[in-house]
């Protein structure tokens, strides 16, 4: 896995490179302090798998430089990994295309479960950012631009969908959740038909779509 950080502060660029250079499998190709540096050097290093980055950097910081990657080297897959825990801060990362989103808090072996998702092909988001996300309610949705709709989805049901992205099967999700697993799948019946899809990748593609998660 070949990864490029970025990250202003020099102290944290420094120990977070170091950090991950830990990692089974993991190679620490070039620092950067900025996104346009990380753009620049996938120019001549094509061969970079991931990019973890800060949200908040000079010149260009990580929703701009998601947005770019997304663009010009889609095949490049991104973590941000910040202090920022808002709700509106997850769903602009969100929508800007991030592969995972992991808080500065985090351990060491989240942040490499979160690369290892990742690279896997799969979204991953921090507990503490579902949780964020699950108090975050009113959420709107727009199939047609020319007729808003709301989709009454409740704070339960967005915790199931969110875990369901995050790809734990109904039992687990149970156990996480304090529920029955047949709880979960009443849950999961009653996204499907609220969303209008027929299947649970359906309803996980129909959820980043219009940015529920």
């Amino acid at each position: 896995m070949r990864i490029l950080v970025a990250e202003d502060h020099r102290i944290i660029l420094d120990s977070l490179a170091l950090l991950l250079s830990t990692i089974e499998g993991v190679e620490v190709v070039s620092k950067h302090t900025n996104g346009r540096q990380v753009l620049t050097r996938l120019e001549i290093e094509p061969t970079i798998d991931l990019v973890v980055s800060d949200v908040q950097m000079p010149i260009m910081g990580g929703i701009e430089l998601t947005l770019q990657l997304r663009a010009r080297f889609p095949h490049v897959k991104i973590c941000l990994l910040t202090v920022a825990d808002q709700p509106e801060a997850i769903k602009e990362a969100i929508r800007a295309g991030a592969d995972g989103y992991v808080l500065k808090s985090a351990e060491r072996s989240e942040l490499e479960t979160a690369l290892n998702t990742i690279m896997r092909g799969n979204k991953f988001y921090s507990e503490q950012v579902l949780m964020q996300l699950a108090h975050d309610t009113g959420l709107e949705i727009t199939t047609d631009p020319d007729k808003p709709q709301k989709i009454a989805i409740t704070a339960r049901e967005l915790d199931v969908l969110r875990l369901i992205a995050q790809e734990f099967s109904g039992t687990q999700i149970a156990e996480k959740l304090f529920i029955s697993p047949t709880t979960v799948e009443t849950h999961r019946k009653h996204l499907m038909q609220k969303l209008g899809v027929q299947t649970t990748v359906g309803l996980v593609k129909y959820a980043i779509k219009y940015n529920l998660i």
